[in-house]
């Protein structure tokens, strides 16, 4: 009897050990800043993640990825404790099916669910090599710089045809990011596209804020007297190969349809935009990046700082020394502090811009990339201003 229920044990372990598989990416990068402009007075903070997911089965499936930023390890003592923030970024379960021509995706979702940005979305279900810009590269997860964050609690449904590369999806979603701290519903459809001249992906729909009392403070079951469009899009015309291409992100929420008096104004400032072309001649490449993003929004990238400028990024994309794949150039970036595209007349303007030089370099080690980069701003060193100098080195690995 011992001998028979040890076997079916074994059986049942060896069965789902047989089926179960782990996979993920993660990220950890440390930033040294020099906090004195004529002196050193160094600080050393940290931001990482971890996602990863869990199948069970070649249907069903758990993720879950989570993020990390420290304060300065300096500060206190290198080995005493440090204040951090920790996130958990997204916890979902998947359910995929084939059938009918198409892979069927059902999805619930605490937290983040593949936001506009994240390139989440269209590299899993269409398969293809993420396009995004340099500029918003980050060590987050998808609590990075994102167009448009699809956010809360709720569930999705995609379609993805096999024979075409493309795949549609709705999402529905509860959560209470808004100014009131009022729930709302939001509702999404969204669509990603690939071919050799162009890849889409793009996401549309409204977001209603759900009062539980009137204009008169009257305490009401449910009140809906106000619908928000929003949209966010990730879109490349052309390919990494191409002599030319053009990339487009663009980003905006609380588009009012239907207005109440507690209704918010649509500002242009709370617009992300990020306008780029590209162009490839051999292993060189040239991108000239313009860029606008909300004043929240700052900080979630390597480089952008600020909330409007203009980007040169000049680097060689591959060099092969030594069995190991190499990256290196340099951003040129002109950026200003509080300013946006729509400031553009503003006297204040010039007084406000920010000039840095930022040589990188990207590494292949051990199957992830290993990333080097030295931030030097020319106008916050010739103003006497802190932080004139950021040394970041950082490393992200897929398993």
């Amino acid at each position: 009897m011992k001998k028979s229920l040890c076997l079916i044990i074994f059986f049942l372990f060896q069965r789902l050990f047989a089926t179960t598989f782990f996979s993920g990416d993660f990220g950890l990068m440390a930033n040294f800043i020099n906090k004195k402009n004529f002196g050193i007075d160094p600080a050393l903070t940290f931001t990482g993640f971890l996602g990863g997911q869990l199948a069970l089965s070649q249907s069903l499936s758990f993720d879950g990825e989570f993020s990390l930023q420290t304060n300065d390890l300096y500060e206190n003592g290198f080995s005493k404790e440090t204040d951090a923030t920790f996130r958990v970024n997204e916890i979902s379960v998947t359910y995929s099916k084939s059938f009918a021509g198409a892979t069927h995706t059902f999805t619930f979702f605490k937290g983040f669910n593949e936001p506009i940005g994240s390139q989440k979305f269209i590299t899993r279900r269409l398969g293809i090599e993420n396009f995004s810009s340099y500029i918003t590269n980050n060590y987050l997860g998808q609590n990075g710089l994102n167009a448009y964050e699809v956010f809360g609690t709720g569930g999705s449904y995609s379609l993805t045809i096999r024979s075409l590369p493309m795949s549609l999806g709705l999402v529905v979603s509860k959560n209470r990011e808004n100014d009131e701290d009022v729930s709302q519903l939001c509702t999404d459809l969204r669509l990603a596209y690939s071919s050799k001249i162009m890849s889409l992906d793009f996401l549309a729909g409204l977001n209603a804020p759900l009062y539980t009392k009137n204009s008169s403070e009257e305490d009401v079951v449910l009140l809906i007297d106000t619908l928000y469009l929003h949209s966010g899009i990730d879109f490349l015309l052309g390919n990494k190969y191409s002599p030319a291409s053009l990339f487009i992100q663009c980003g905006f929420d609380y588009f009012s349809i239907k207005s109440s008096d507690k209704a918010k104004d649509f500002e242009l400032e709370d617009t992300m935009l990020i306008l780029e072309p590209r162009f490839k001649i051999g292993d060189a490449r040239l991108y000239i990046t313009v860029f606008n993003i909300p004043d929240e929004k700052t900080g979630k990238s390597i480089l952008m700082d600020d909330t409007c400028g203009l980007n040169f990024a000049m680097f060689a994309e591959t060099m092969y020394k030594k069995q190991r794949n190499y990256s290196a150039g340099i951003h040129c970036m002109a950026s200003f502090e509080g300013i946006h595209l729509t400031d553009y007349s503003d006297s204040d303007f010039m007084e406000v811009m920010n000039v840095k030089f930022c040589p990188f370099a990207e590494i292949d080690a051990d199957k992830g990339k290993l990333n080097f980069m030295l931030q030097a701003s020319v106008t916050k060193f010739a103003d006497s201003k802190p932080e004139a100098f950021k040394f970041h080195i950082g490393y992200k690995k897929e398993f």
